[in-house]
C-alpha cells in the first residue's frame, strides 16, 4: 500500500477501535436497544462533513430517507429504556457514531488508491492491537473482560470464529461497495438494516422487553432504507 493509504489505515483503525470500545462499554451499561440506534445514526455525521467540508449535495428523498433512518433508530429508545438513565453509556454511544463517521470516510477515500484484502487485512492487525492494549491497561473490567474472552474460546470457540467472520467479511463488503464508487453516506445508510435485526435479537436472546412498540420504529427504519436505495 502506498503511504498514503497507510495513514488512512491508521486512521480506520483509531476509528475502529473507538467504535469498538465505545460499543462494548456504552452496551454493558444500558439497553442494546436504546444505545446501538445511536451509535448507528453516523450517516447524519457523514452527510454533514461531506456537505459542510466537501461541498456535496443529497437529493431531497435521500436525505428524507436518512433522516428517517436515523429518527426511527432514536425513537425505538422511547418504547422502553430511558436514553438518558445512563449519561456514561449515552456519551460513549455518541462517542462511537462519531467514530464510525470518521473510519467510514477513511475507508471511502483509501478504497481509492488501495485494494479491500490488504487494507482490511492491516487495518484488522492495527485494531487488534490496539483493543489489546485496552485490555492490558490494568483496569479491572479489562482484566475480567480479556479473561472472558478466553474462558469463551476454551468452552465455545465457534461464537468468537463466527463473530470474527461475519465482522471480517462484512467489513470486506462495505469497503467493495466505497472501490464501487458507494457514497459513504448511503452505503453506511443502507448498512442500518442491521439496527430492526438487533432489535430482535434483543427481544429474543436477552429478552429485552416491549418487543412489538421497538419493532414498530424498526419496521419505519426499513422503510427509510428502501427510500435510500431506491433514490
Amino acid at each position: 500500500m502506498t503511504h498514503e493509504a497507510w495513514g488512512l489505515a491508521a486512521v480506520s483503525a483509531a476509528g475502529l477501535a473507538v467504535y469498538y470500545f465505545g460499543t462494548l462499554e456504552a452496551l454493558q451499561g444500558g439497553h442494546l436497544s436504546v444505545y446501538y440506534p445511536i451509535i448507528r445514526s453516523s450517516p447524519l455525521a457523514i452527510v454533514a462533513v461531506n456537505w459542510g467540508l466537501f461541498g456535496q449535495s443529497y437529493s431531497t428523498s435521500v436525505l428524507f430517507g436518512i433522516l428517517l433512518i436515523v429518527a426511527s433508530g432514536i425513537l425505538l429508545q422511547q418504547s422502553g429504556g430511558g436514553l438518558f438513565e445512563n449519561v456514561r453509556s449515552l456519551l460513549l454511544a455518541l462517542a462511537a457514531m462519531i467514530a464510525s463517521a470518521v473510519y467510514a470516510l477513511a475507508d471511502a477515500a483509501a478504497m481509492q488508491i488501495a485494494e479491500p484484502a490488504p487494507f482490511v487485512f492491516w487495518v484488522y492487525v492495527l485494531v487488534s492491537a490496539l483493543m489489546l492494549g485496552l485490555a492490558l491497561t490494568g483496569r479491572d473490567r479489562n482484566s475480567q473482560s480479556l479473561r472472558a474472552i478466553y474462558r469463551s474460546w476454551l468452552t465455545a470457540p465457534w461464537r468468537i470464529a463466527t463473530a470474527s467472520i461475519v465482522s471480517y467479511g462484512s467489513y470486506y463488503l462495505i469497503l467493495k461497495a466505497f472501490q464501487m464508487k458507494g457514497d459513504p453516506a448511503l452505503v453506511v445508510a443502507v448498512r442500518q438494516i442491521s439496527i430492526p435485526v438487533s432489535v430482535i435479537l434483543a427481544a429474543i436472546v436477552l429478552g429485552e422487553p416491549r418487543f412489538r412498540q421497538r419493532l414498530g420504529w424498526a419496521l419505519m427504519l426499513a422503510v427509510g432504507v428502501v427510500i435510500v436505495i431506491v433514490s
